[in-house]
């Protein structure tokens, strides 16, 4: 099993504090993440948020590639259906040869609507956009000429310049624990990155699709993201204390982008959700919520809560890298 962390680089309003130091901070804890033992790190991508949500991801990630070695770097994830396919394609290319071949390139089809109003995107043509990003990513990674006829994209006698560093690309992944992006990461043959709750049915399905569309699936990774998140602590009741302000912050904002009710108070989280507790009990948790996936190759979470102190971020980090992860290997 391997881990990563998953950051975003928020700033609350609550918990605001200078630009700078929210980008050192998040710098700092993948570099500290590499050290640790973790084996990646992914952003994740959304626009015109009031915390400052990242909206730029390869320049973050070619930051992070400049303070550490070896360390997987990936998008969890990139909203395809909000970007040109052509300079996406440039765009990871050079990413690819800065991070010496370190690229993962998870893609999804995006959900919130004042991205695609804002961004001038009909929100209706998110999946058939992300499904001619996926072609054309291929062709235009191949480094020959290459033409292109869809419902959304048309090009003639393109070459994209200069080539990824991986061959043939990078590895490329799909986004979302839904059946149509299970078929869409399987029929394209993509990894997968659905949410640890994902039924066990929908990775089967993934599995199925790939290969009814001629993949073996032994060749493709399945990564379990886990949200809403992970923290570990010494002792449960005071490491909830530390982190709920957080949680509530972070689950409401989802709830607000679904179009869902929020809560008034932290005592209106629903508890179970969230693995918080020493590091036994979240190896435990881990072991329970992954039963219910089947085979998973990867586990990512959040590395630091939205506005929750570094400090606290970096003791949580740690103590599942010397804890944790020994449990699984």
């Amino acid at each position: 099993m391997k881990f990563g962390i998953w950051l975003e680089f928020r700033n609350p309003p609550r918990w605001k504090r200078p630009w700078s130091e929210i980008y050192e901070d998040s710098l700092s804890l993948a570099s500290e993440a590499e050290a640790a033992g973790f084996e990646s790190v992914w952003l994740s991508e959304h626009h015109l948020t009031e915390d400052g949500y990242l909206p730029s991801l390869f320049p973050a990630l070619a930051a992070i590639a400049a303070r550490t070695e070896r360390i997987r770097l990936g998008t969890a994830m990139l909203l395809a259906p909000l970007q040109h396919p052509l300079r996406l394609a440039e765009d990871a290319a050079v990413t690819d040869l800065l991070t010496s071949g370190r690229l993962e390139l998870g893609i999804a089809p995006g959900y919130r609507e004042k991205e695609f109003d804002a961004l001038d995107v009909p929100r209706a043509e998110r999946g058939s956009r992300t499904d001619e990003t996926v072609e054309i990513l291929r062709e235009a990674w191949a480094g020959r000429p290459f033409s292109f006829t869809g419902r959304h994209f048309r090009f003639n006698d393109v070459t994209v310049t200069p080539e990824p560093l991986q061959r043939p690309h990078p590895p490329l992944w799909i986004g979302g624990g839904s059946r149509a992006a299970a078929v869409r990461a399987g029929r394209y043959g993509c990894h997968f990155l659905p949410d640890l709750g994902t039924p066990a049915e929908i990775v089967d399905l993934y599995r199925s699709t790939l290969r009814e569309h001629g993949h073996d699936p032994a060749d493709f990774e399945v990564t379990a993201v886990v949200s809403p998140g992970i923290y570990v602590c010494e002792d449960a009741e005071q490491g909830w204390e530390e982190v709920k302000e957080h949680y509530l912050y972070l689950l409401n904002t989802y709830m607000e982008w679904f179009g869902n009710p929020t809560m008034a108070s932290a005592d209106e989280l629903p508890r179970e959700m969230f693995l918080v507790g020493p590091p036994d009990a979240i190896a435990d948790g881990l072991r329970q919520r992954l039963k219910s996936l089947g085979q998973v190759d990867r586990v990512i979470f959040f590395g630091r809560a939205p506005g929750l102190p570094i400090d606290e971020a970096r003791r949580s980090l740690d103590l599942f890298a010397e804890h944790v992860i020994p449990q699984f290997a």
